[in-house]
Parts: C-alpha cells; sequence; structure tokens
C-alpha cells in the first residue's frame, strides 16, 4: 500500500487529517533524491528475511 492509496482511504472516510498527512508523505518521498547503490544494499539486508518461516516455540 503506497501514500496515494492511505489518502484515497482516509478521504474516503472523512479523515482530512489523515488525507493531507499521506498526500504530504508522498510528496516528500517523491521529492527526495535517489538511494544511492550502497543505501540500497544496506536496505535490503536491514528488510531481508527468511524465505522459509522458523518457529521459535520450544
Amino acid at each position: 500500500m503506497n501514500a496515494a492509496q492511505l489518502a484515497a482511504e482516509a478521504a474516503a472516510r472523512g479523515d482530512r487529517a489523515g488525507e493531507a498527512y499521506w498526500l504530504h508523505v508522498e510528496k516528500v518521498v517523491n521529492e527526495a533524491p535517489p538511494l544511492s547503490p550502497e543505501q540500497v544494499a544496506r536496505l535490503r539486508v536491514l528488510i531481508w528475511s527468511d524465505p522459509v518461516p522458523r518457529s521459535t516455540a520450544a
């Protein structure tokens, strides 16, 4: 789900503050410079998930 979708959902609920917030988030993200290759690599490590869920139950 992206900021535009969240803004549309907020507008559908009549939540003008929520809509304004998500539209602002979308604007800030769109104005941000692109990530460097090093930043992309670091984020990939941080958000990597195990494709096989492991149980933590004993």
